[in-house]
Order: C-alpha cells, then structure tokens, then sequence
C-alpha cells in the first residue's frame, strides 16, 4: 500500500493534470456553439490513414510491454482488474486524466508544434525530432517525482522514443491527430494509475518507460 507521502503525490498529479490541461481544452473550445463537436472534429480531420492506424495500434502494444518490462508495480496491475480494489478511486480518476491528456498533448506536441514548424520550413526530420525533444523534456517529471535524476534522463529517453514513433505516425496519417490520439490514450489507460504510484515511490531506473 501507499504511505502519506506517495497518495499526496498521486493525487496531486492527476488532479493538477485534469485542471490544467482540462482548463487549456476547455480555452482553446470556449467560443465553438458545440465545444465536444468541435473537439471531435479537431481530431478526426482528416481521419487517419489505415497504415497509420495499425502503427498507433503496434506503438500501443509495444510501449505497454516496455512499461511493464521496466515497472513491477505496472506489471503486476495492467490487465489485472482483480489487483485494483485498493486503488478503486484512483484507477477512476487516472481515467479522466488519461482521455485529457491523450487528446492535449497530442495536439500540442503533433499537431501545435509539427504544423508551426512545418510553416517555418522545416523538413519531415527535424519536424518529428523538434516534437519528441519536447515531449520527452517534459515527461522528465516522472524521474523527479521519485528525486532521481537519472531516472528523469531515462524518462526523457523513453518518452522522447514515444514521441518520436506518434510524430511519425502523424505524418504517415496525413497529419491526422486520432491514431496519435488514440494509441496515446490507449497507453496512458493501461498504464497510469500504476506508473504514478512507481513514480512517487520508487522513482525511475534507466530501464524504467513512462508516459501521460
């Protein structure tokens, strides 16, 4: 079971998740007639390639068995709905958090940053590297969640390589965000609350995946 201390941390983070990145959704819709339409839309226009969807679907499983290769807390309860009675109210929270945060940082990482740097010139290359850079940076927070600071070089790695193999996928969609979309809520639904809980308690090893 978790202590004070970890619980806090769980918490903390998927409340703040969900204000934060439900507060940036909510900004970006806040003048469509029909915000859920509009999001829908957003994510579906154009709606994806078939080579782009079998690709979100093998990133899916590939990063899922990475994460539990490199977690025993995930391995232990990804698929295990028997394991999760003493995390009921966390798994329902880490379901919100998953859909907001499949749908944000898709948007800004793939579409946001990949269709301004396009604008600017940039070739296909540079356009996935300049996408997983910042996505890897960010998720350098799992590793400090648990103080460790080469845990947050291998969650910057790790996430960085996931970020990488969505922006491909995006393009290969046809700049289309619901593979990339779905595949990454896919991910965060089979992972979280599992990997906060690693996180806050036990920080990252090198072999360690992350996401959110």
């Amino acid at each position: 079971m978790l202590d004070r201390r970890a619980k806090r941390i769980v918490w903390t983070f998927l409340i703040g998740v969900i204000a934060s990145e439900g507060m940036a959704i909510a900004f970006s819709f806040r003048a469509k007639g029909n915000w859920a339409a509009a999001l829908v839309h957003y994510t579906v226009t154009p709606p994806g390639t078939p080579l782009a969807w079998a690709l979100a679907a093998a990133v899916t499983l590939a990063y899922a068995a990475f994460s539990a290769a490199g977690s025993p807390v995930i391995r232990a309860h990804m698929l295990r709905p028997s394991t999760w009675q003493p995390y009921a109210a966390m798994v329902g929270v880490a379901v919100p958090m998953a859909l907001i945060s499949g749908f944000f940082e898709e948007a800004f990482f793939r579409k946001v940053m990949m269709d301004i740097a396009m604008r600017d010139g940039a070739s296909i290359a540079l356009q996935i590297a300049l996408s997983a850079l910042g996505f890897g940076a960010v998720h350098a927070i799992w590793g400090l969640l648990g103080g460790n600071w080469r845990g947050a070089m291998a969650a910057m790695l790790a996430t960085g390589g996931l970020g990488a193999a969505l922006a491909f996928v995006y393009v290969v969609g046809g700049r289309s965000l619901a593979p990339c979309v779905a595949a990454h809520i896919a991910i965060n639904l089979l992972i979280e609350p599992w990997l906060l809980i690693t996180a806050a308690t036990n920080g990252w090893s090198r072999r360690t995946a992350i996401l959110a």
